[in-house]
């Protein structure tokens, strides 16, 4: 679940932010809510999640989202938000939402109120079907607490603002928190460091984002890149999918990536804490951004395929980046994806299709393209 503003809306609502005290730059002494209980599929394939409460006592479940720069709600508790402000957009993975700007209720978690930009969005993306979740709450609010996530311990701790407080938390890296189109009170988390894929300094931290990671068309040739082995700060990772993305949401560490660490987003502080708990990802989770979906069959056609010695151009024990290209479930099942060997800059491609899932995957074409995506060598079918 993600949102990002588009410029051309914000200047609906820049009259409003003038007056929005909760907005301000200058840290403010806040009581800090107890530990949170996280959700069990949090970094294990599902969002992260808690439950806030409204001014009436309506609890309402909303996506704790680093990637989000505003607080949204769902459309459907307009009618509790009394007179619109204005209109604006927001940008999701499918493209613009016209949305309507409302002041903010009152957020609360347990029972301390949280603080929040003064305004809210509000979007139909947000209907309680997926995960039952009606809002984001987004870095308007985040951007006050120094939050430390511990997923082995199914636990959120809101921790004090004094580096002191946070002790031996890990490997540091300074946070850049980027204003959104020169609008100081639109931002997001950066570090400069290369993401898992690709030479960008600069990579979002993106608890909206659930799979390992997000790549840009240069760094990403196809929808995803599996990664069974990878090298990033140094420390080892394993079973990585990193999800190609647009300009706007490229380069980002997701949810699963985070979750194989304890994590310390020292916000107030400008700093972000990781300490490597887990290689691969977490016990439980089993990537279900793909494997409950048909893009599971990417990955075993290639799986398969190489294990029989059935590509052209690879080698039973090459190792490398597998790129899912296309997938298509019309009259049987038809997988096109890329494998990358380590140290090659060239890329080999393979269709693969099955009538069923009871039939063997058979390997329908194969080809190589160079650095530039040039067909430079074509391969039988059967090695």
């Amino acid at each position: 679940m993600k949102a990002t503003l588009k410029a051309s809306g914000l200047g609906a609502v820049m009259g409003f932010l003038f007056l929005c005290s909760c907005a301000t730059q200058t840290p403010i002494r806040r009581a800090l809510p107890a530990p949170v209980t996280i959700n069990e599929d949090a970094g294990r394939g599902g969002p992260l999640l808690v439950t806030l409460t409204l001014e009436n006592g309506k609890e309402l479940l909303f996506d704790v989202d680093t990637g989000s720069p505003v607080t949204v709600l769902s459309k459907s508790l307009e009618p509790l938000l009394g007179r619109r402000l204005g209109q604006s957009s927001l940008n999701w993975w499918n493209g613009p939402e016209k949305s309507d700007v409302y002041a903010a209720p009152k957020l609360y978690l347990g029972g301390i109120r949280l603080p929040t930009a003064g305004f809210i969005f509000t979007s139909d993306h947000l209907n309680g079907k997926e995960s039952h979740t009606m809002g984001v709450l987004g870095m308007d609010c985040l951007r006050h607490y120094c939050l430390q996530l511990d997923f082995a311990a199914r636990k959120m701790y809101f921790l004090g603002s004094n580096r002191g407080d946070v002790a031996g938390p890990g490997r540091a890296f300074p946070l850049t928190l980027s204003s959104i189109n020169g609008q100081s009170r639109f931002i997001r988390p950066i570090i400069h460091h290369a993401g898992l894929v690709g030479d960008n300094s600069d990579t979002l931290i993106d608890t909206g984002c659930r799979i390992d990671g997000l790549g840009s068309e240069s760094a990403i040739r196809g929808m995803a890149v599996f990664l069974p082995e990878c090298v990033w700060a140094d420390e080892n990772f394993t079973n990585l999918i990193i999800a190609n993305v647009d300009r706007a949401h490229a380069n980002a560490l997701g949810l699963s990536f985070l979750a194989r660490h304890l994590v310390t987003l020292d916000f107030l502080n400008r700093m972000m804490y990781l300490k490597q708990t887990s290689t691969g990802p977490l016990a439980g989770d089993i990537l279900q951004e793909i494997a409950h979906s048909d893009h599971r069959a990417i990955f075993e056609a290639c799986e398969r395929l190489k294990a029989g010695g059935q590509l052209p151009g690879l080698a039973k024990n090459d190792q490398g980046e597998v790129y899912f290209e296309t997938y298509s479930s019309t009259g049987g099942e038809s997988v096109t994806f890329g494998f990358r060997k380590n140290g090659d800059r060239s890329t080999n491609h393979y269709q693969a299709r099955r009538k069923s899932k009871e039939n063997p995957w058979q390997l329908q074409k194969a080809w190589r393209t160079d650095v530039n995506g040039h067909v430079v060598e074509e391969y039988p079918a059967a090695p």
